[in-house]
C-alpha cells in the first residue's frame, strides 16, 4: 500500500499480490466479475506464460478476491496449444500473443481477447496476426475470432488484430475493434453474444454470423487510420440502443478522428477530428452521461496533444476533449488540458460512476508517466450540472511499483464497479482503489443577539459585570451512508473573533471558560435527532480592545473522528467535499450611530506653516500646524496619515505649546511609503477639532528636487466615508550660501634694513633674496546651502618699473581647488625649502604702528594698479556648509629692490587682491542670484629703526617684592589666631581621659 493521496481522500487502495515475477506479465487489462454475493476483479497478463504445449508467454486472465492478498488464480479459457494441419504445421500460433490484453466482464460473462494471436492457411505459408478472443458465458467457453478467415491478406483482415479494443453493449453484444483491416484502415466488429454461443465449434476455424454488424472497407485514401483502436458504447440518438464510438487516431492527415457508428445497422452517425497533427486524437474513448441530463455525453483522450507554455514553447502536456450531447442535437465541446509534460495525460479514461453520490457521474482521466517519478498519475473529475468540473477532486500517485520497470500507473483504466458493496464504484487500474463512503453533513450555527451593546452588563463574572449576555447554539445531523455505521464521532470546535490575527486580542470570550475558543467531541447516531449545545459568551471591556466596528466572527468546524469510524474491511468514510465543513455567524458591537448602527463621519484635515520656503542645508526644522475636525458621526479608529517625503525626517509632536494638542504620532514604512500616524480617537466624536504640531527636519533633498510636499488624511475604520479629502502643503526649495574670501599676510610688516643681510647678484636659495612673505586666502562656505563651482582670481603684484617686489616661490592648496598661473612661478628655479610653514615667527621682521621710530606720511602702494601683476585663476569644487579651500602662497621679498637709493627711507604698501564668483550649485532645477565678493591682502615695508623695549624699573621690583612679603606676614597672623599652628596630644594620665568623658550632670549627651 505505498501509495499517495492528494487532494480530496476518497479512494483507498488494496493492491493483490498477482504473481511472484513481475517481468512474467504487465498488468494492462483489468475488469470485474459480481457473480452471486461475490465479487472478483480479473486482471489480464499478456506475457504470462501457461501451461499450454510448446507456448511461450501464451497470456492469462487472472481471477482476484479483491479483499485477499493471496496469489489470484487463473481462469483456464484455453488449455490447448497450437492446433495443427499436420505434426510439426501448425495452423496457429499463440506464443506471445498478447492474451489478456483486453478483458471486459458483464454480469456473468467474461470477453478475453489475444489481438497478437497468428493464423495461417493451408495453402499459405504466411502467418497473419488477425486476433481473437475466447468468451466465457455462464460456465461455458467458447472462441470467438471474427477476423479468422481464407481471406487473411493485408487488404483483407489479415493484419485485423482483432480484440485490440473490446466492450459489451446492454443489449448483449460485443464490440470488437481491429485497427489492422484493409491495409489498417481498421474495422468495428459487433455480434451478439447468444449466437457466438450458439455457433461455436471447436472444429470450425472461421464462422460466419448472421447478426453482425461489421465496418466495410473504404477507399485508398484511408488506409492507415487505426479504426478500432479504441472503443465505447453509448446512446447517442436517443432510441435506446447504444451506439458504438470508435477511435481513428490516424485518421485526417494523423490529426485523429472518433467516429460514432449506428448500434442498429453500423451506419456512420457523428465525426469528431482533432485539432492538430500526431496529438492521437482518439487514442482512448468513453461515454457516460456526466452532466445529469440523461444524454450520453463523449470523452476523447489526445494524450500526445501540445500547447503553449507561459514562454511560448510547444510543450506535450496532453489533451481530453469533452463533448456533452444537447437535448436538440448535436454537441457542446470543452479542453481539459494536461498539468505535466510528457506524462501522455488521456492515455485512458473511465466513467467511474456516481462516486459521490451527488447524482451526477464522475471520470478518471490517466496519465501514466506523470508524477515527480514519472510513475503515473490518476486524475478524478466529478461531474456536475454544467459539464465536468476542470479541477481534479482527487489526485492518485502510483508509488507502488519497483524502479526496475516503468510503472505507467493508470495506463488502463476501468470503473463503476462496486466490488466491496458499500454502495460506492471504484476505479480498477494496476491495483483496486475502493470508494471510501460519503457523510453528507447538515450543520447549523445560530447567534443571539446579533448586536451587542457594551453598556448592556448583563453578565457576571466573579464580581465584575460584562457585556453581552449572548448565546450561540451549534447543531448538526448527519446522514452517513456507509452500511452498518451507526453512529459517527464528530470533532467540533469553536472559535470567536476568528478574523482576529493569531497573538491579537480577541474581542468577545466563552462565559465558562474565559477563552475564545471551545472544543468538544459530539457522537450522532443513524437516524437519531439532532445534536445541539448551548454556549454563553461575553464582550470584553471596551478598554481592552480598539476595534469597535468590524464584525465579530463567531466560527465554527467539524471534523470526522475517522479512528472511530472504520468498517470491518478497514475503510474509513469521507466527508463530502462538497459541503462546508465549517460556517460562521456574525455579531456587531452596538454604536451611536443612529437606528441603523452604521456610523457615517465627515472627516476634513487642513495644514499650514510659516514656512512657505525652505533653504537647502538649513538646520531649522519644518514645523506644520494641522487642523483635524469631524463634522459627521463618530469615526472609529481615527487616525491622521501624514506621507513623509523622502527629502524630510520626522521629528516630533509639538508638545511646548498649550494650544496644540499632543498627539500621540509613530514613524512607520508600508510598501516604502513613509509615513507619520497619529491617533486622533477612538472614536473621534462628532464635533471633534483638533489643533496639532509635528515637526520634520528637510536635509536629503536630491540634485532635481524643486520642492518638498506633504500629503495628509484622515482614516477610520468605518464602512462609509471612512476617509477625508487629501490635504497638502508643499514647499518650494531655495539656495542660501553666504560664500565669503578672507585673506592674511605673515607678517604683515617688514622693517628694513635687514641688519647682517647682504645681496647677491645670482640668488641661489630663498634666504639669499629677501624675508618671507606669505599671503593665505580662504574661500569659506558658510551655507546653509553647497555650492558646486567658484571660480576665483588672485592677483599677484610681480615688478615694478621692472624691478622685482614680491617672487613667489611656490604655491599650495588645501582644498577641492585647481589653480593655474598666467606666469611662470619661480623662473630662476631657486631652490625651494623643504617646510612650508603657513605662518612663520619673524619677530625681527615684523613691527606694529605704535613703535615705529619714522613717520608713515610718505607710504608708496603697489598693487595691480601701478605695478605689473601675476595672476592665478583657481577652480573651486564642490563645498558643503562650513568647509573651505585655502590656498598658501609662499613668496620672497626682493630685499634687493627695497635697497636701491630710490627706494630707501619710504614705506610701501604691497597689495595682493582675490576676487570670486559662485558659477554653479549641485541643485539642477532651481535658480540662484549672482554671488560674489573680493579682498585685499596687505604687506607693508617701513624703512626706520626698531626700538629696543625699555627694561623695568629697579623700584618698581623692590615694590613688588615688599607687597608679597606683607601678604604672606598677614595669612600667617589670620591662621595662628584660629589656632593652625597648635598641636593636640593624646592625654597620659587616668583623669585626663576622664576628662574626655561628657559630664553627668545632663548638661550634654552625645550618642555613638
Amino acid at each position: 500500500e505505498s501509495w499517495a493521496l492528494r487532494r480530496w481522500y476518497m479512494f483507498t487502495p488494496t493492491l493483490i499480490s498477482l504473481l511472484k515475477r513481475s517481468q512474467e506479465m504487465t498488468l494492462k487489462t483489468k475488469a470485474s466479475l459480481i457473480s452471486l454475493d461475490l465479487t472478483f476483479l480479473l486482471v489480464g497478463a499478456p506475457k504470462a506464460n501457461t501451461t499450454q504445449h510448446n507456448i511461450v508467454e501464451g497470456g492469462q486472465v487472472l481471477k482476484c478476491n479483491w479483499n485477499s492478498n493471496r496469489n489470484c488464480q487463473p481462469i483456464i479459457f484455453d488449455p490447448t496449444g497450437n492446433r495443427d494441419f499436420a505434426p510439426d504445421d501448425p495452423l496457429e500460433f499463440k506464443s506471445h500473443q498478447w492474451f489478456g490484453a483486453s478483458v471486459r466482464s458483464q454480469n456473468d460473462k467474461i470477453l478475453a481477447c489475444a489481438p497478437l494471436y497468428h493464423w495461417r492457411t493451408e495453402t499459405k505459408q504466411e502467418r497473419e496476426p488477425v486476433g481473437t478472443c475466447y468468451l466465457l458465458a455462464g460456465s461455458k467457453f467458447v472462441e470467438y475470432a471474427p477476423c479468422r478467415s481464407t481471406t487473411i491478406d493485408a487488404d483483407g483482415q489479415g493484419f485485423c488484430q482483432g480484440g485490440f479494443s473490446i466492450d459489451f453493449t446492454k443489449g448483449d453484444r460485443v464490440l470488437l475493434g481491429g485497427p489492422g483491416s484493409f491495409y489498417w484502415q481498421g474495422q468495428l466488429i459487433s455480434d451478439r453474444v447468444t449466437e457466438i454461443v450458439a455457433k461455436y465449434d471447436s472444429k470450425v476455424y472461421s464462422t460466419k454470423y448472421d447478426d453482425q454488424l461489421a465496418t466495410r472497407p473504404a477507399s485508398a485514401a484511408f488506409d492507415d487510420s487505426y479504426l478500432g483502436y479504441s472503443v465505447a458504447v453509448g446512446d447517442f440518438n436517443g432510441d435506446g440502443i447504444e451506439d458504438f464510438v470508435s477511435g481513428v487516431p490516424r485518421a485526417a492527415r494523423t490529426l485523429g478522428m472518433v467516429s460514432i457508428y449506428n448500434g442498429k445497422n453500423m451506419s456512420s452517425m457523428y465525426n469528431f477530428t482533432g485539432e492538430q497533427m500526431a496529438a492521437y486524437f482518439g487514442y482512448s474513448v468513453a461515454a457516460t452521461d456526466i452532466d445529469g441530463d440523461n444524454y450520453t455525453d463523449l470523452f476523447i483522450g489526445a494524450p500526445l496533444y501540445m500547447d503553449r507554455s507561459s514562454d511560448g514553447k510547444l510543450q506535450e502536456v496532453g489533451q481530453v476533449t469533452i463533448c456533452l450531447q444537447r437535448a436538440l442535437g448535436g454537441f457542446q465541446t470543452a479542453k481539459l488540458n494536461g498539468f505535466e509534460i510528457f506524462a501522455r495525460f488521456g492515455s485512458s479514461i473511465a466513467p467511474l460512476g456516481d462516486l459521490d453520490q451527488d447524482g451526477f457521474n464522475d471520470i478518471a482521466v490517466a496519465a501514466p508517466y506523470g508524477g515527480e517519478d514519472k510513475r503515473g498519475i490518476v486524475y478524478i473529475y466529478n461531474g456536475g450540472a454544467s459539464g465536468l468540473n476542470a479541477i481534479p477532486s482527487q489526485i492518485l500517485e502510483g508509488q507502488w511499483a519497483a524502479r526496475t520497470m516503468p510503472p505507467s500507473f493508470g495506463y488502463s483504466l476501468k470503473g463503476a464497479t462496486d466490488v466491496d458493496k458499500n454502495g460506492y464504484p471504484g476505479p480498477l487500474g494496476c491495483f483496486l482503489c475502493r470508494a471510501r463512503p460519503v457523510i453528507r453533513v447538515n450543520a447549523a450555527l445560530e447567534v443571539n443577539p446579533t448586536i451587542l451593546n457594551p453598556e448592556n452588563k448583563a453578565c457576571s463574572l466573579g464580581d465584575v459585570k460584562v457585556s453581552w449576555g449572548g448565546t450561540s447554539w451549534v447543531y448538526f445531523c448527519n446522514l452517513p451512508i456507509l452500511e452498518g455505521l451507526r453512529k459517527s464521532n464528530f470533532q467540533v470546535e469553536l472559535l470567536l473573533d476568528k478574523l482576529k490575527q493569531k497573538g491579537a486580542i480577541r474581542r468577545a470570550l466563552f462565559l465558562h471558560s474565559k477563552q475564545p475558543s471551545h472544543s468538544k467531541n459530539m457522537t450522532i447516531t443513524k437516524g437519531g435527532k439532532m445534536n445541539c449545545e448551548e454556549l454563553d459568551a461575553f464582550l470584553r471591556d471596551e478598554s481592552e480592545f480598539r476595534d469597535k466596528l468590524t464584525p465579530i466572527t463567531i466560527f465554527m468546524e467539524y471534523r470526522l473522528d475517522y479512528r472511530t469510524a472504520a468498517d470491518a474491511t478497514g475503510l474509513h468514510p469521507i466527508l463530502n467535499q462538497f459541503t462546508p465543513a465549517n460556517m460562521s455567524r456574525q455579531a456587531h458591537i452596538l454604536l451611536d450611530c443612529g437606528d441603523d448602527n452604521i456610523c457615517k463621519p465627515k472627516l476634513e484635515v487642513s495644514v499650514e506653516s510659516d514656512q512657505k520656503q525652505i533653504y537647502i542645508g538649513d538646520d531649522n526644522p519644518l514645523t506644520l500646524i494641522v487642523s483635524a475636525q469631524n463634522q459627521g458621526e463618530g469615526a472609529y479608529e481615527a487616525e491622521l496619515f501624514v506621507v513623509v517625503p523622502p527629502q524630510a525626517d520626522f521629528i516630533g509632536v509639538v508638545r511646548n505649546n498649550e494650544a496644540l494638542a499632543r498627539l500621540s504620532c509613530a514613524f512607520k514604512t508600508e510598501n516604502q511609503t513613509r509615513m507619520v500616524v497619529c491617533d486622533l480617537g477612538n472614536p473621534m466624536k462628532a464635533g471633534t477639532k483638533l489643533l496639532a504640531g509635528l515637526r520634520f527636519s528637510v536635509h536629503q533633498q536630491s540634485e532635481m528636487d524643486t520642492s518638498v510636499k506633504f500629503d495628509l488624511q484622515i482614516r477610520s475604520s468605518n464602512l462609509y466615508d471612512n476617509l477625508s479629502p487629501v490635504a497638502y502643503y508643499q514647499a518650494d526649495l531655495a539656495i542660501l550660501a553666504a560664500v565669503e574670501i578672507r585673506g592674511v599676510s605673515s607678517p604683515d610688516h617688514i622693517f628694513l634694513p635687514i641688519a647682517n643681510w647682504q645681496p647677491k647678484e645670482n640668488p641661489e636659495t630663498e634666504d639669499d633674496i629677501g624675508p618671507l612673505v606669505q599671503h593665505i586666502y580662504e574661500l569659506r562656505n558658510n551655507g546653509p546651502s553647497a555650492f558646486s563651482k567658484v571660480m576665483m582670481t588672485l592677483q599677484w603684484p610681480y615688478k615694478y618699473k621692472n624691478n622685482t617686489l614680491l617672487y613667489i616661490v611656490q604655491y599650495e592648496i588645501d582644498g577641492p581647488m585647481n589653480c593655474t598661473s598666467d606666469m611662470e612661478i619661480n623662473p630662476l628655479k631657486i631652490k625651494v625649502s623643504r617646510t612650508f610653514p603657513l605662518s612663520g615667527d619673524h619677530r625681527d621682521h615684523r613691527i606694529s604702528r605704535r613703535d615705529l621710530a619714522t613717520v608713515e606720511g610718505d607710504v608708496h602702494t603697489l598693487g595691480c594698479g601701478t605695478a605689473d601683476c601675476l595672476k592665478i585663476v583657481c577652480q573651486v569644487g564642490h563645498l558643503e556648509r562650513g568647509k573651505s579651500a585655502i590656498l598658501y602662497l609662499k613668496s620672497r621679498l626682493w630685499t634687493q629692490t627695497f635697497m636701491n637709493k630710490e627706494y630707501q627711507n619710504h614705506s610701501y604698501s604691497l597689495k595682493s587682491s582675490a576676487s570670486f564668483s559662485v558659477i554653479e550649485f549641485p541643485y539642477k532645477n532651481l535658480s540662484f542670484e549672482d554671488i560674489h565678493n573680493s579682498t585685499v591682502v596687505t604687506t607693508n615695508i617701513t624703512w626706520g629703526i626698531q626700538p629696543q623695549p625699555m627694561p623695568v624699573p629697579v623700584w618698581v621690583i623692590i615694590l613688588a617684592v615688599l607687597a608679597g612679603l606683607l601678604l604672606l606676614a598677614v595669612l600667617v597672623f589670620v591662621m595662628y589666631r584660629m589656632g593652625f599652628f597648635k598641636r593636640v596630644r593624646p592625654p597620659q594620665e587616668e583623669q585626663e581621659r576622664e576628662q574626655l568623658q561628657p559630664h553627668e550632670n545632663g548638661e550634654g549627651t552625645s550618642e555613638a
